[in-house]
């Protein structure tokens, strides 16, 4: 989305350039990840498939990506390349040594143009019953230029470094880049742009920037040696550090805001347009999986609970089957987005992740991706290049093979509709809240702590493959019982932030 300077802001940014003689900008920090990080002790003969994602990558044109794998617990399968590249991009062989996999591609016809998407998918075989870790030990991104972009690793993950508050870029130094990101955000509630902490992005936190100009951010001051006394020896127990857990693996940040919510130019339920105020959350990037679902199954050992079915096994179209005691994915349908599944089973399935579904005010103001208005995620057209629908490819799609929205989520619009938290209401817009609404309870606490035993049509969202233009565009609602377990209905999970 793009951020226009009022002009005062430009100009000082103008300033600050000229002042410095900066000739060049160098590439912010992408974020390259492993989804899932760990397999949950699967059961031996099952296939588990793990997606290498990157976000903030935009202009890569090149990569190189290790990962390591316990081989007394998983085998290496087979690898397939992503759509993150552009078509045309070249993919070199993996190369696999040990307990190690490497994947590398490059771009002959220019860098990517998104800024996150899938770099390829690895798929193990599980060999032993054993809680598994996969960690990147090794990632390196390049411009169309053969230009190294800088990464920073920590835990398998390559992250953004925010080594001080007025670093705001966290590529390290104090610089223009960091006032520039601090003046786009002025009047906003951005925590990554409120350098002083006042809740609020203001001139005062342009100030505490302007005033560590040039500094590089990690470095001490030299002291003076001390030699210390000599201390008899005495040996301690090496205890290996536990690495920190990302809550919000997977998913994007949906920052807090107003929209307007619904269409008048839709269906009746549609009506009428409404002002609607979301807090912060964090949204899964992709629609849940086959083989994440499945993982869940095996987990529990079971796909029904309180006489609720979770998820409809022995169908045609159920791409999860249970053999020997064992939940597992048809070839081939890993990374699709699961289907035959019940609200019941979605609901399960988030409380498992220590997740939640969304409400349908923040499905709707996330499916948007920050525009206003529009009929779709990307604007007010569609064709078959922008989702899977209206039967162009008869069946689900692999997830993340479309573009992404303004928030980086991918398949807002078709491939399988998506639950939401909320009981269903025709009338609800009419009598909505304006802030955080929420039909049929007086809170998410209470739907999470009683689903089991709730009755009420739920509301689904997005349409599917097989569904009509109109069917899928952002403000289209639709409903069905919480039983209810057809072909084209999945999920996605959304999470609070954590204070």
């Amino acid at each position: 989305m793009k951020t226009v300077l009022k002009p005062n802001l430009f100009f000082l940014c103008l300033v600050v350039l000229l002042c410095f003689g900066i000739t060049s900008l160098s590439y912010g920090q992408a974020v390259v990840s492993v989804n899932p990080a760990e397999s949950p002790s699967p059961s031996v003969g099952q296939q588990l498939t793990i997606r290498l994602h990157i976000s903030n990558g935009r202009n890569v044109a090149g990569y190189e990506v290790s990962v390591n794998f316990d081989t007394s617990a998983l085998r290496y399968v087979s690898s397939a390349n992503g759509s993150y590249l552009p078509s045309g991009a070249f993919f070199a062989p993996p190369q696999v040594s040990g307990g190690k996999v490497t994947l590398a591609a490059t771009s002959v016809s220019g860098a990517a143009r998104n800024s996150s998407g899938t770099l390829a998918s690895v798929t193990f075989s599980v060999v032993a019953v054993k809680a598994s870790t996969l960690r990147l030990t090794g990632v390196l991104l390049s411009d169309s230029n053969a230009n190294s972009i800088r990464v920073t690793s920590r835990n398998g993950t390559v992250v953004e470094r925010r080594a001080a508050k007025w670093d705001v870029n966290g590529d390290g130094r104090v610089n223009v880049l960091d006032l520039t990101r601090v003046a786009t955000r002025l009047g906003r509630r951005d925590a990554s742009a409120d350098t002083n902490g006042d809740g609020i992005v203001n001139v005062l936190d342009l100030v505490l920037v302007a005033q560590h100009l040039g500094e590089t951010i990690g470095t001490t001051p030299p002291t003076v040696p001390v030699t210390p006394e000599p201390q008899p020896t005495v040996p301690q127990p090496t205890v290996p550090p536990t690495p920190p857990v990302d809550p919000y693996e997977g998913m994007e940040r949906i920052p807090a805001g107003e929209f307007r919510m619904g269409s008048n130019s839709g269906e009746s339920s549609e009506k009428p347009v409404h002002s609607v105020y979301v807090d912060e959350f964090y949204m899964d990037t992709y629609e849940v999986t086959n083989a994440e679902y499945a993982a869940f199954l095996n987990a529990k050992g079971k796909h029904t609970e309180a006489r609720n079915t979770w998820y409809r096994l022995g169908e045609t179209r159920s791409r999860i089957e249970y053999v020997s005691r064992v939940y597992r994915v048809k070839t081939g349908y890993e990374n699709h987005p699961v289907n035959h599944v019940s609200w019941y089973g979605a609901m399960a399935y988030a409380a498992w992740k220590g997740k939640r579904l969304p409400t349908e005010a923040e499905w709707e103001y996330a499916a948007r991706g920050g525009l206003a208005g529009r009929t779709y995620p990307w604007g007010n057209s569609i064709d078959s290049s922008r989702a899977n629908y209206n039967n162009h490819i008869k069946d689900t799609t692999a997830v993340g093979k479309y573009p992404a929205n303004g928030y980086g989520l991918y398949d807002m619009t078709g491939n399988v509709w998506e639950w939401c938290l909320d009981e269903y209401n025709s009338g609800f817009y009419g009598i909505s809240p304006a802030r955080n609404p929420l039909s049929g309870a007086n809170s998410i606490r209470w739907i999470a702590d009683n689903y089991t035993g709730i009755k009420s049509n739920r509301v689904l969202r997005g349409g599917a493959w097989d569904n009509a233009a109109r069917h899928v565009r952002v403000a289209y609602r639709s409903n069905v019982t919480p039983t209810n377990t057809p072909y084209s209905r999945g999920f996605r999970c959304v999470k609070d932030v954590v204070p």
